[in-house]
């Protein structure tokens, strides 16, 4: 008995590990169900999945926690086994207790949180910004927010000059001093309106030439490196930086223009756009989290990253 206690002693000196977690948790869960059968259902796991996870956690331990076999009535913990679960609902407890002293202070957060986000972030399925907003409201119910909308060029220059905390930005390349948390990638295709005249040419009759001599809705600024060799093949082009406004134009007949295929879909589906050539006119663009590296240990910001990555059914 006493080599086992020296076995564990020595297994978990130092830090817990997110595997040793892990394997705690398998264990409570087994433990509350009365056997690894009836606990596949809570772990979502196979019961030779679970009887690995056991034995790894004895054998990180030193000791055997349980008498288990096929049925569940001859299951039976060991006084160790028996002595871990305890120590694992006090864990437990010590969780819950620090989960609500976080929420308190979280609820206590003031000032302001600043940000800023892309002009078209409600058509992005991939967000949902109204449940981040109440997840915010609710969490840190004091804290004013300023939310602003911008086009991507904007969006950094917005942050490095101290004008915003934070925002969701295309990740273009890596600005010194700012810190980036990839969230999602969309695509962007090429669009033209139904009334256009490129709209009349069937996919077969419709070349690359015609279309790179039309009139092109785009950014003034730089553009994704993906995608800037796509944009040196239009020679006529008309600024629209703001995607509302590039969304405008191309529906105006005039233009042709790229749009994420998020914010076209609903136009391509009532039959207001057609995507040109997809095949050979798209790019893709990475979205990430946008800050100072400075203001990630800004309580707001970090608020508001959780929010932003966590579904409401987990608040």
């Amino acid at each position: 008995m006493k080599s086992s206690q020296k076995s564990a002693k020595t297994a978990l000196s130092g830090r817990l590990s997110d595997m040793d977690l892990r394997l705690l948790r398998v264990f409570r869960e087994v433990v509350q169900a009365g056997g690894l059968a009836p606990a596949e259902v809570t772990l979502n796991i196979s019961r030779s999945t679970i009887s690995v996870h056991l034995s790894d956690l004895e054998t990180r331990l030193g000791m055997q926690l349980c008498l288990r076999s096929r049925g569940r009535a001859d299951f039976k913990l060991t006084p160790e086994g028996e002595s871990l679960y305890q120590a694992i609902l006090e864990l437990d407890g010590h969780l819950a207790t620090f989960k609500s002293q976080i929420n308190a202070i979280q609820s206590q957060l003031t000032g302001k949180l600043r940000l800023i986000l892309p002009d078209d972030v409600l058509s992005m399925p991939q967000l949902d910004l109204p449940d981040t907003i109440a997840q915010l409201r609710e969490r840190a119910p004091q804290l004013q927010l300023d939310i602003q909308l911008a086009a991507p060029h904007e969006l950094e220059l917005e942050i490095l000059a101290g004008r915003a905390d934070v925002g969701i930005n295309p990740l273009h390349s890596r600005r010194p001093g700012l810190s980036y948390q990839p969230l999602f990638s969309h695509q962007s295709l090429l669009y033209c309106a139904t009334n256009h005249p490129c709209a009349e040419q069937t996919e077969q009759e419709i070349d690359e030439e015609l279309i790179t001599q039309q009139e092109l809705a785009a950014p003034d600024h730089a553009v994704l490196s993906g995608a800037a060799h796509l944009y040196r093949l239009f020679p006529h082009k008309s600024i629209a930086n703001h995607m509302a406004a590039r969304l405008a134009m191309i529906l105006s007949g005039k233009f042709i223009g790229f749009l994420p295929a998020y914010l076209a879909d609903e136009y391509v589906r009532n039959g207001s756009l057609n995507a040109l050539r997809p095949e050979r006119f798209c790019y893709q663009i990475q979205n990430a989290i946008t800050c100072k590296s400075s203001a990630l240990e800004q309580p707001a910001v970090q608020l508001f990253i959780e929010s932003l990555q966590m579904p409401a059914s987990e608040v």
